[in-house]
Parts: structure tokens; sequence; C-alpha cells
């Protein structure tokens, strides 16, 4: 039986199978890669999509969103080229977020649903990491205060200790100050965007340290097939995604085989 997603909207029910919903975000996909090219700014499919890329030539069959990667450098070229997109879609910037979020950007299908239920594109910045020990540990408490700051709320499964001291700044801190700090902090985790370093990072990516790869992993796009289409992996993509997810070839026992954001599966 084929999988669908149910949305309320409005007080309504909405179904659709999970291949719509994937067919709208590859849509999206090719809206945005055209955007970037056009602007010159290179990018990535990362995550669960370079997987679908190499695994499976498109989408992973039960995925339900599409992660994508730009070099800080490019970054806020990036985000005026996608702010430029058809009225069709809608860029949520990074500090103007409509759907509080971590600090990268979407791009929703902007079609009458709720954001939070839309088809949607996250669009990840990858640092340069200082090769200074010293640096490194600068650079990862500056990204916590601008996540938080982005944020404007206390951090979730980082630990009592930062859930404390994130806490403190949220609550007790006025908006002039977290706007500075906010400003303050993103200058400590952007600092060597444009000096060559031996690795970078995809900060505000979900496997935490283990996103920390030789810069060489990302290196020059390469178009693969996905889908219908050609779309750009990190040049080398095969040893980024054993880094992160081990055997990334080997399919996942069937009981993980389900979307993983904010949408509920029903058969």
């Amino acid at each position: 039986m084929r999988k669908t997603v149910s949305f309320w909207i409005w007080g309504e029910a909405l179904e659709e199978s999970l291949r719509e919903f994937q067919l709208k975000e590859l849509k999206m996909l090719k809206a945005l890669a055209e955007q970037l090219e056009s602007a010159g700014v290179k990018f990535y499919l990362i995550g669960g999509s370079s997987i679908g890329a190499l695994r499976h030539k498109g989408f992973i069959p039960w995925d339900d969103d599409i992660d994508v990667a730009v070099m800080r450098k490019d970054f806020q070229k990036a985000e005026t080229a996608l702010s430029q997109l058809d009225e069709e879609f809608l860029y949520d910037p990074v500090e103007k977020h409509i759907v509080p979020d971590a600090p990268l950007g979407h791009v929703y299908l902007n079609d009458g649903r709720p954001l939070e239920k839309s088809p949607r594109i996250d669009v990840f910045a990858i640092d340069n990491v200082p090769d200074s020990a010293l640096a490194e540990k600068f650079q990862k408490i500056c990204s916590m205060i601008y996540h938080v700051c982005v944020l404007r709320r206390p951090a979730e499964n980082r630990g009592k200790l930062k859930r404390i001291f994130t806490y403190v700044i949220c609550n007790f801190f006025p908006k002039f100050l977290l706007d500075f700090l906010q400003k303050l902090a993103y200058k400590g985790v952007t600092k060597w965007k444009d000096t060559p370093t031996k690795y970078v990072c995809n900060i505000y990516g979900v496997s935490g340290d283990k996103e920390k790869v030789p810069a060489s992993f990302y290196g020059t796009p390469r178009y693969v097939p996905f889908e219908d289409t050609l779309m750009p992996i990190p040049e080398k993509a095969e040893e980024y995604n054993t880094q992160i997810y081990g055997n990334f070839m080997e399919y996942p026992p069937e009981e993980l085989r389900t979307p993983s954001h904010f949408r509920e599966v029903v058969k």
C-alpha cells in the first residue's frame, strides 16, 4: 500500500502520496538550482539527498525533504538570489525566520498550506574550521551563541550546562543585547570564510562533530543523476557520507524507513 502524508489545514484533512510530495520538492530544487547557477553560486546536495543521489539516483524512497549546502563565503549571495525566486516559492532567510529554526535558510512551496507542513528545502552554510584548536573552540562557542540568538529560545538536546547557559541568554538578556550578540557571534563563526583551512563543517547539521570533514571532500561539485535531472554532490561524496553515516549504501532496517521531518505518515 502506498504511503500518504497527512496534514490538517484550516480544520480539514489533506492527504497526498509521499511521491507526490517529493515531486513538488524536485520542482523546487530545479528552481533553486537555476537561481543559484545564474548567480554563479556553487551548491551541493548533502545529507540524505546525497545518499539518495548515490544509492537511488534520486530521492531515498521514504525521504521527505531536500538538503543543500553552500560555502559560507557565497552564502549571502545565495540568500540574495533565493529571495528572488518566483512567487510560487518562498525563501525564508537565516536571520528573518518566519518559522523559527536553526541558523539555516529554507525554501518553501508557497501553495497556501501552513509553512510548517509545506514541502521544503533546507539550505545550510558550510564554514571553514580554523586550523588552531583554540580558535576552533572559539568558533564553537560563537556558533552556539549565534544559534540561540537567531532561534531566541534555549538549546535542546545539547546537554544540561548548555541548556542552562542558553536559557539565561534568552530569558535575561534584553532584545538589543541579543541583537548585538547575534552580530558579534556571526563574525566569530564566519571569521575564516575567506581563509583556506584543512577542514570545513556544516556546523548546524544534525550529525554534530561528524559534520567536520576535510575541505577536499566538498571540493568541486560533481553532477550526478537525480530523478530526471543532474544535481551536484560533494566531489568526494562517498568519503563524506561514509564519515557521517558509515555504510550509507546499506539500507536501514525496515522500521526506520520513514519520513523524518515533522510530518505524520499513515498507511
